[in-house]
């Protein structure tokens, strides 16, 4: 425990931290005067709140409480169980495909067949054929990044060089090291920047998943949330800030992970 607190405090005197910290707050800033103007700027044209402001919003956010923070948490189980599911199928199955030179002549033309496909054309299949519960949420949402992560990893594994392969099997090396570390450690960095890029897209596909079978009794969440509340703007815009919360949150996440995975992108470089 006084080594954690001790880092942090180390952290908090670094001057780089700091600046971060400011520049978080500073962008925060800026979205809430953009948003507080445009709130503003609607009322004068229209001659009514249409938009309500940020300050509105969040004291909505306060009120709801309980209510709202049930439904994030219900939301932010799906979606991370969906990341989950697409990354550990996909970004695997990507290596091999992209490293296995086989592999990838047999099932490169199905994902081209099948990742142009819009996969919001199956949710009502899924529904009619599985129900409307969460797994079938959780599903549909996988599916969406599963092939995003797929092809980017994929692509990442191709753009590996043959040399450094051949040089650590010349050294003794098994198939599985090769993968551990060469394959592993090379397409890691952009996977994760893949992974970010999905969290927004996780997020459309699970409002979309969550507000389809709306009669559902079970159907928590924040998109029947927002839904069940689009005529009432506050509380409707109080569910959406709690989604952008989460939409933060995961961001933070996968940041910190590539920070610990990716330590080497991280050194600070010597001045020549």
């Amino acid at each position: 425990m006084r080594r954690v607190l001790v880092s942090i405090g180390a952290k908090l005197r670094d001057r780089s931290f700091r600046g971060r910290i400011m520049m978080y707050a500073a962008s925060v800033g800026i979205l809430l005067l953009a948003w507080e103007i445009a709130s503003l700027s609607i009322e004068a044209i229209k001659g009514r709140a249409f938009l309500p402001n940020p300050v509105r919003a969040i004291a909505e956010m306060v009120r709801l409480g309980p209510l709202l923070f049930k439904n994030f948490w219900i939301s932010a189980w799906r979606l991370v169980m969906a990341i989950l599911i697409a990354f550990f199928t996909g970004y695997p199955l990507g290596l091999l495909i992209g490293h296995e030179r086989r592999l990838d002549q047999l099932i490169s033309p199905m994902i081209y067949i099948l990742y142009p496909i819009p996969q919001v054309a199956f949710i009502l299949l899924l529904f009619l054929i599985f129900g409307i519960g969460s797994p079938v949420k959780v599903t549909i949402v996988a599916i969406a990044l599963f092939f995003q992560l797929l092809v980017s990893a994929r692509g990442a594994a191709k753009q590996i060089e043959e040399e450094y392969v051949t040089s650590v099997l010349s050294a003794g090396a098994s198939r599985w090291q090769v993968y551990w570390h060469v394959i592993l450690p090379a397409t890691l960095p952009s996977i994760l920047t893949s992974l970010r890029v999905s969290v927004g897209l996780g997020m459309a596909f699970l409002y979309i998943a969550e507000t389809t079978g709306s009669f559902d009794p079970r159907r928590g969440g924040l998109g029947p949330f927002i839904k069940n509340n689009m005529y009432s703007g506050t509380q409707a815009f109080a569910g959406i800030l709690a989604m952008a919360i989460l939409g933060l949150a995961l961001y933070i996440v996968i940041e910190l992970i590539e920070r610990f995975a990716c330590r080497w992108k991280y050194v600070p470089r010597r001045p020549s």
